[in-house]
């Protein structure tokens, strides 16, 4: 045989063997690897956001010894867990309002009623919703995406509370009356919230409940539910979607099936270590009361006050309510892993901020200490290089919608102010931020802001244009931050102030651009 003939076979040989593995590759259901941005041979990827009210960042991998999440565990093993996340807001509304627009947001209520009244579509997406559906994509909102349960404003919850944004947007009711019905439910359909002008109004109750019921008994499993659905008919569609299912829970009332209570006996669960306000801050601006938890329901003990047994109490029924929502977390993933749509889709868990379990004599979250602004995100995209291995990179909220835009292929649009995360997804070794920026009001009409960085917590809480109270934690000492160093390291309080002024300028308080 000639040279050129023996090529020729080879040629031959080597095609056919690269279909054969091709054809098995297909057959196993192998997840394909995508290039970003799509092709024709390749198209956009879809996107399955998952958001969780209210979940402290209990992962096993970030050290986690109390929380029983299995399903969260698994997918940080498939995907990227970034274990230093950190929100712009420790409160609901803007750190979501932060999410969806990607601009680091402190007054999230009059930007979206600012938005609600524009005439007709801005030029500059009003959020990252709005920006894929201009480029194609079906956009669905399930359940608490931004603040209004089914992102549509009561009482008639038709009208979006973030315009032009969601081809469809809703939150399942089942047995309550209304999305906030749902979103405070009890069991056998009752609900209560005394400070939310649609649930006031029923029986006060305790912020605590422990049914003898199915998981049906509470809304999130509806949530996982439609959300299924809605995997499964966007499957069959023609266009690449954006589908984002926001659960309720572990929000207040930390109510749950009395089987996920069992998983945690008070034995178990025991105190926190630092029940107490760090050393050297003035309480009256750093220390809150626990007003969500002891004056939205019923609370005997008065505002404020808690003994032993209450603490422990309230701390079992979080971890229950934590369990119960991986739960249905997991119906939806395992939804999805069974779905034609896993083989082109990016999957983020995101949580909007922590929350203290007696922590600093806390409980709830609006505080700029590390256990409320430290949250979970976690990005799996198909084909990832290393799954599982977790990254230490500082990174921010506001950082999900440029990530979002540059693996879907899609522009960056203006007046954002993250940095996209595809680089640490594909090499978890990569470098993040210097620093991450939060802000929050504290007591007494101060406004904090705080940079974190690989080793310490800088805060200056400002009133009437100055700084009243300067705060620094050190957490390569003093993780817990229990302990106000600043008078002490005047070079480093005055060093790391100086990453305050650039990101302080980026905050948008009412308006858009």
């Amino acid at each position: 045989m000639t040279i050129q003939k023996s090529a020729v076979a080879f040629t031959l040989i080597a095609a056919a063997f690269s279909l054969m593995i091709t054809s098995l590759a297909a057959a196993d259901d192998a997840i394909p690897v995508y290039t970003p941005g799509g092709s024709e041979k390749s198209p956009r990827p879809n996107v399955l956001l998952i958001c969780v009210d209210d979940l402290r960042n209990c992962l096993k991998a970030k050290g986690g010894q109390i929380a029983k999440v299995p399903n969260l565990d698994r997918l940080a093993a498939e995907g990227r867990y970034f274990k230093r996340h950190y929100v712009q807001s420790a409160i609901c509304g803007p750190s979501r309002c932060s999410l969806l627009t990607g601009r680091r947001v402190i007054n999230a209520w009059d930007l979206w009623a600012a938005d609600r009244k524009l005439p007709s579509r801005p030029e500059v997406p009003v959020s990252f919703a709005d920006h894929f559906q201009r480029h194609g994509y079906e956009t669905v909102s399930i359940g608490k995406i931004s603040h209004e349960p089914g992102g549509t404003m009561p009482p008639d919850y038709r009208i979006p509370q973030v315009p032009f944004s969601w081809d469809k947007a809703f939150a399942p009711s089942a047995q309550w009356k209304s999305p906030w019905h749902a979103f405070f439910a009890y069991s056998e359909g009752n609900a209560y919230n005394a400070v939310i002008r649609w649930t006031k109004d029923e029986t006060p109750r305790l912020p605590f409940e422990s049914a003898n019921v199915g998981d049906e008994g509470y809304a999130d499993y509806h949530i996982a539910q439609a959300g299924i659905g809605e995997i499964n008919r966007l499957a069959d569609g023609d266009r690449p979607f954006l589908l984002a299912v926001g659960f309720f829970k572990p929000h207040l009332p930390h109510n749950a099936p009395t089987k996920y209570w069992d998983m945690f006996p008070e034995a178990s669960v025991g105190m926190p270590d630092n029940f107490f306000p760090p050393e050297n801050v003035d309480p009256a601006i750093t220390i809150h009361k626990s007003n969500e938890l002891t004056s939205h329901y019923h609370w005997p003990l008065g505002l404020g006050n808690f003994d032993r047994s209450t603490i422990i109490n309230q701390r079992r029924a979080y971890y229950a309510t934590t369990a119960y929502v991986d739960a249905q977390i997991g119906r939806l993933l395992d939804a999805f892993r069974d779905s034609p749509a896993v083989k082109n889709t990016i999957v983020v868990l995101w949580s909007d901020h922590g929350w203290k379990l007696g922590e600093h004599r806390m409980f709830s979250k609006v505080t700029n200490f590390e256990i409320d602004t430290n949250s979970p995100l976690i990005i799996h995209t198909p084909g990832i290089s290393k799954p599982g291995m977790t990254s230490d990179a500082l990174v921010e909220t506001v950082d999900i919608y440029p990530t979002l835009a540059d693996l879907c292929g899609l522009p960056r649009p203006t007046g954002l102010a993250g940095q996209s995360l595809r680089p640490i997804i594909e090499d978890p070794a990569v470098q993040g931020k210097p620093c991450a920026y939060s802000a929050i009001r504290g007591g007494g009409g101060h406004l904090g802001h705080s940079v974190r960085t690989d080793r310490y917590r800088l805060v200056h809480w400002i009133k009437a244009g100055k700084v009243a109270q300067v705060e620094l934690y050190d957490h390569l000492t003093d993780p817990g931050e229990n302990k106000n160093i600043a008078a002490e390291h005047r070079e480093t309080v005055a060093r790391l102030g100086e990453l305050l002024p650039s990101r302080m300028k980026e905050v948008t308080l009412k308006s858009r651009p």
